[in-house]
């Protein structure tokens, strides 16, 4: 595992120093007092940007980072995630805004009726994936509006980049 963080970071590294730059120009003033407005994500670029996905390993106890291209959207990057497997046909993102990832019902339905282990990894996959690609620190996931909320967590909370899973017994 520890080979395979060290080569997502190395392709991180790798397209820094192409001159990539994920994360947009800073959001904040560093001589402002007042917090930032949230804002929502631009329109896409006309140039295909690099991304790290991050998807389910076959384990389904930590994540496997695979690099492709996007037009630049949070829709797109969903829509990558589904072409890969890691979330079931017919999971889509609404609108991402303010920091919130609103899900379609079909993802509501997907992270609900699998176990503890699906349900980290198909959110985990969604929240690292757009973390990674836009910057912040954290993020909500909302399907339809609503908090999500399955047989093992309600999600009102923020959420922050998911680690790969430890067994603990």
């Amino acid at each position: 595992m520890k080979k395979l963080s060290v080569w997502a970071l190395a392709l991180v590294f790798a397209l820094g120093l192409a001159g990539c730059d994920w994360f947009g120009p800073p959001t904040t003033d560093p001589t402002s007092t007042t917090a930032p407005e949230p804002t929502a994500v631009t329109e896409p670029q006309t140039q295909a940007q690099p991304v790290v996905l991050f998807l389910p390993n076959d384990n389904a106890d930590g994540f496997v980072v695979k690099a492709a291209l996007t037009d630049g959207t949070a829709a797109d990057l969903v829509a990558l995630l589904v072409a890969e497997g890691a979330l079931p046909e017919g999971c889509a993102l609404l609108s991402f805004a303010g920091g919130t990832a609103d899900m379609n019902e079909a993802y509501g339905r997907a992270i609900s009726t699998t176990g503890t282990a699906g349900e980290y990894m198909r959110i985990g996959c969604v929240v690292n994936t757009l973390l990674t690609f836009y910057g912040p620190e954290s993020m909500y996931i909302t399907v339809e509006g609503q908090v999500p909320i399955t047989g093992h967590a309600e999600y009102y909370f923020p959420l922050y980049f998911y680690e790969n899973q430890t067994a603990s017994f």
